[in-house]
C-alpha cells in the first residue's frame, strides 16, 4: 500500500503520524490494524517495527512541534478519549481515493493519516502556516513543518529494542474475521457518507 501511495502521489513518503512520548515508544494515526487487511483500517497505535518490512528499513522525517504543557496534556486527553471510543473511529478510505486529485471528503469520526496530524496540530500546537489551512496532503503538510524538522533518514535507532506496545498490527487472525471487519468498516463508512450526503441536501 505504501508503494501504490507513493506511485500514485510522486513524493517519498506515504504517511504520517504523532508521538506524544519521548522515546517513540508507539506513534498514533490512521492506519491498517492488521497487516494482512489492507483495506480495515481506523485510529491505531502504531509501533516503530512497523518501519521495517522484509529487512528493509524505511527513511523516515521527525518534526518536533513545540507546545505548552497544557497543550500536550490536552491532546493526551483528546487521544485517550478517542481510543476509548476505538471501535467508532474509522479510516476514511473515500477520503484517501480521492487526495491525490486535489479532492477532499470529510465523514464524522474518520480520517486519512494527514488529515488526523493536521486537525490535531491545528488544535493543540501553534503553528502560524497552519492557521488557515483546513486540508492539505502529506507534500504540504511535510513542507509547513520542514522548519521544525530535527531528524531525517533510516529508521533503523527507532525499531532497536521497540515492541509491538499494544500495536494490532502483527496478530494472526483468520480469513474470515479480516473480512468481516473490512466489510463492517467500509459499510458504515459508506453509511455515515450517504447521512451526510443527505443531510447536506436538505
Amino acid at each position: 500500500m505504501g508503494k501504490l501511495i507513493t506511485f500514485v502521489t510522486g513524493y517519498e513518503y506515504n504517511h504520517s503520524a504523532l508521538c506524544l512520548d519521548e522515546g517513540f515508544p508507539y506513534f498514533v494515526s490512521f492506519s491498517r490494524r492488521y497487516k494482512s487487511a489492507p483495506f480495515c483500517g481506523g485510529l491505531t497505535k502504531e509501533s516503530p517495527l512497523r518501519l521495517e518490512y522484509k529487512g528493509r528499513t524505511a527513511k523516515i522525517k521527525i518534526c518536533a512541534v513545540p507546545v505548552s504543557e497544557e497543550q500536550h496534556e490536552n491532546a493526551k486527553k483528546h487521544i485517550e478519549k478517542m481510543f476509548s471510543q476505538y471501535d467508532d473511529y474509522i479510516y476514511n478510505m473515500f477520503g484517501a481515493a480521492v487526495l491525490p486529485f486535489g479532492r477532499y471528503i470529510k465523514i464524522e469520526k474518520s480520517f486519512i493519516c494527514v488529515e488526523f496530524v493536521l486537525s490535531m496540530l491545528k488544535k493543540y500546537a501553534d503553528i502560524p502556516v497552519l492557521k488557515d489551512v483546513s486540508h492539505c496532503n502529506i507534500k504540504e503538510l511535510s513542507a509547513m513543518l520542514e522548519p521544525y524538522k530535527i531528524y531525517e533518514g533510516p529508521a533503523e535507532k527507532f525499531i532497536k529494542g521497540a515492541g509491538w506496545n499494544g500495536d494490532t498490527f502483527p496478530e494472526k487472525k483468520g480469513m474470515g474475521f479480516y473480512f468481516k471487519k473490512t466489510f463492517s468498516n467500509n459499510a458504515e463508512l459508506f453509511r455515515r457518507f450517504l447521512k451526510q450526503s443527505s443531510s447536506r441536501g436538505e
